[in-house]
């Protein structure tokens, strides 16, 4: 996490608006549209077979020279460079010193997602669309689903040999699916419903019991509400 100065935060708003004026980005990009990952996991309710993938170290697998690459036609290379110096930040890791698009910056999130639309990556997780599969990225989340749990093994298989190719490690660790339910942002996903977990309930009911202030109370059972109406309900009453 790198906190900006106010210098770079104006510098960073005029690069994101100058970017969003030109560049509109997938629907499914959740991130940059209203309604969040909620709205993007309930997309996948109607279906029955679902994937979760995760890249790992999404800001910092982004360098200097693939976001001017990617500005570049947008911009021409003199500002492309211009502002791929003023995104980017000197960070070393394993020995190794590189210039990384940092989480924190206020044009990262817009420029993350159009180096990510433009690589091989981005290309197949469109492709997907068109073949009947349902996508929905949050920032460095991906959720898949249809009906088909063999062409869903297939994508899973070709989205990971394009992540490599495209400079993006997909994350093991964080990886669900095929299966006819997972869990994403501690919300559980199923044909048919949303729903928060087990564990995320447990935290939601201690909140609520030591909420400060009935806007504390209003913004968590909104939160829950806007996942699970019966969930909220039931929350509400076991708080009474």
């Amino acid at each position: 996490m790198f906190v900006p100065t106010a210098e770079c935060v104006t510098i960073g708003r005029t690069i994101k608006a100058e970017i969003c004026s030109l560049w509109h980005p997938p629907s499914n990009y959740y991130h940059l549209r209203a309604g969040g990952h909620v709205a993007g996991l309930k997309d996948h309710i109607p279906n029955s077979v679902f994937v979760h993938l995760d890249i790992k170290n999404f800001f910092s697998s982004i360098s200097k020279t693939r976001v001017t690459r990617v500005l570049k036609p947008l911009f021409g290379y003199e500002k492309a460079r211009q502002w791929a110096n003023f995104s980017t930040v000197s960070h070393t890791a394993d020995g190794v010193k590189r210039s990384i698009l940092p989480f924190g910056f206020v044009q990262s999130p817009i420029v993350a997602s159009l180096c990510l639309h433009k690589s091989a990556l981005g290309a197949a997780l469109a492709s997907l669309q068109s073949k009947g599969i349902t996508v929905s990225v949050y920032m460095d989340d991906i959720v898949l689903s249809a009906n088909d749990s063999v062409q869903m093994l297939s994508a899973v298989v070709e989205l990971k040999y394009l992540a490599v190719i495209s400079g993006f490690n997909l994350n093991p660790m964080k990886e669900e699916g095929p299966a006819d339910q997972i869990t994403a942002f501690n919300i559980l996903l199923k044909n048919g419903t949303v729903e928060v977990t087990p564990d995320r309930w447990d935290d939601f009911v201690s909140a609520l019991m030591n909420a400060e202030s009935e806007h504390a109370r209003r913004g968590i059972l909104g939160y829950v509400r806007t996942v699970n109406e019966a969930q909220a309900n039931d929350l509400a009453a076991s708080n009474l």
